[in-house]
């Protein structure tokens, strides 16, 4: 088992490392990297704190930190209501995140289906709120191997528009192992296209890996 599992580490590691240097010499490149860990609580309560680092282009500049605390309550199986809150430090700004919505997952054979839509507040000095609606679809397959391949796609729409108006989009694929001692960790590629309001959108191409540590 061990054995499988180390197979399956080095292949994550290439992966990234392969990912990353495809996508280094672009400008348009971010490389995501977390850690989280989550906390039981009474009463169906949970808390999971994560920290992460996103560097951009191909000097690996910093682009920002941040640290956010996610408290959950299952409301029934598959059904949890998220708060999740954020605090994150660019080069030149700092920005608070607040968010409200709440989560749906749905089991049928090998598939697992994720619905995830909430409600996000970002405060900046000197800058108006952004209020935006955030709604991710994500289904992930459980193979008889040791990665299991999922794909997400997300969208966000500004607070109070329009039917059908959106102001970004995300397409995910990648995929998640299992480690010993209940810990995990997943590799994604993210093509991100953002201020989709504006003239001119931004276009992202990001490698992640996200570990978790239960």
């Amino acid at each position: 088992m061990y054995r499988k599992i180390s197979q399956s580490v080095k292949y994550f590691c290439w992966c990234y490392l392969i990912g990353n240097q495809l996508l280094i010499g672009s400008d348009d490149f971010e490389s995501r990297n977390t850690i989280s860990y989550q906390v039981k609580l009474p009463q169906s309560f949970k808390i999971d704190f994560e920290q992460s680092l996103r560097l951009r282009g191909n000097q690996f500049s910093f682009r920002q930190t941040f640290t956010e605390a996610t408290i959950s309550y299952k409301v029934t199986d598959g059904l949890k209501l998220i708060l999740p809150l954020r605090y994150a430090i660019f080069e030149d700004k700092v920005k608070n995140r607040i968010s409200f919505g709440g989560t749906y997952k749905y089991k049928f054979n090998d598939y697992t289906m994720r619905y995830k839509s909430r409600y996000q507040r970002v405060y900046e000095k000197d800058e108006d709120l952004e209020d935006l609606i955030r709604n991710k679809f994500t289904i992930q397959y459980k193979s008889n191997k040791d990665i299991d391949p999922f794909f997400s796609y997300e969208i966000f729409n500004p607070f109070n528009s329009g039917v059908g108006e959106m102001n970004e989009y995300r397409l995910s694929i990648g995929g998640a192992i299992d480690l010993p001692k209940k810990k995990s960790a997943k590799i994604y590629y993210l093509y991100k296209i953002e201020d989709l309001d504006k003239k001119n959108s931004e276009v992202l191409n990001i490698i992640g890996l996200s570990v978790s540590l239960n």
